[in-house]
């Protein structure tokens, strides 16, 4: 059966409605997949409707945020109870610093310089179907910036860092996490974003933190890295996941069902209870 565990949607910083996702995932022949939205499951009920009329199988998630010696990992979240009142509180909270840096970030360029009218900002209504967030899209209609790489290392850069907020520490995420009746998987753990850290040292330490998952097959993980990871997990008998982290048509190079993988090329044991 082929599997895609990761993917967003316009409740977070994707494109696509429940609708879209759900006809996509149909189309490309995708049998079981999860809704990963970034602190938010607030499209998982529809979802999770419209999976069933289709005959497909549901996994709900979440990707939450947490922050490491002033780094930003996620942490994907699979099977929770999404009325636990702790985990609703944490991903209110890192919505909340989400929104709040979105705002600083204007103000931070406006004390550069830059010909931004706050009030033209704060008034502005941002189009979820676009994908993204409120500053960047915000910053596309204005001129200044194109697209996430202009936003990151032209607007944003080595001079005028972008740094993203400050969130909990991963033990607690994951404490809540399985608390909730969810299984914690680290993502991605190859992706340049952690690069400051050696692969083994990086899965060696969320291992000393509680993770129970490594995401394995990621569109941004070599062949050495997924061989790593791979090997890894099945030594510390975690589980082992993949998906594309798709955004619908917001980052291009990650596509639905890319990479392709099936069940049984995953240890997803555990996870796939949670159907």
């Amino acid at each position: 059966m082929r599997i895609d565990m990761h993917i967003h949607t316009s409740a977070s910083d994707g494109t696509w409605n429940p609708e879209q996702l759900v006809g996509e995932v149909k189309n490309k022949g995708i049998q079981i997949f999860a809704l990963t939205d970034h602190d938010t499951i607030d499209n998982i009920s529809p979802t999770r409707a419209l999976a069933d009329e289709a005959g497909l199988f549901f996994l709900p998630g979440i990707e939450i945020s947490s922050t490491l010696h002033g780094h930003l990992f996620h942490i994907l979240a699979y099977g929770t109870d999404p009325l636990d009142t702790r985990l609703q509180q944490l991903i209110k909270e890192n919505t909340r610093l989400m929104h709040e840096k979105d705002d600083d970030s204007i103000h931070t360029l406006i004390e550069h310089g830059y010909n931004i009218d706050l009030k033209r900002y704060l008034n502005y209504e941002n189009d979820i179907t676009r994908g993204g967030w409120k500053a960047l899209n915000f910053l596309i209609e204005e001129g200044i910036c194109k697209d996430t790489n202009e936003f990151f290392g032209g607007v944003f850069n080595e001079l005028l860092s972008q740094a993203f907020p400050t969130f909990s520490l991963p033990e607690k995420v994951i404490e809540i996490i399985t608390g909730a009746g969810g299984i914690p998987v680290l993502a991605h753990p190859g992706v340049t974003l952690y690069n400051k850290y050696r692969l083994e040292e990086l899965l060696e330490e969320f291992y000393h933190r509680g993770i129970q998952g490594i995401e394995t097959f990621h569109p941004q993980h070599d062949e050495e890295t997924r061989r790593i990871c791979y090997e890894w997990a099945l030594q510390k008998d975690l589980q082992i996941t993949g998906g594309s982290d798709c955004h619908g048509d917001f980052i291009h190079y990650r596509k639905l069902g890319d990479p392709e993988i099936y069940v049984e090329q995953l240890k997803v044991d555990k996870i796939l209870k949670k159907l």
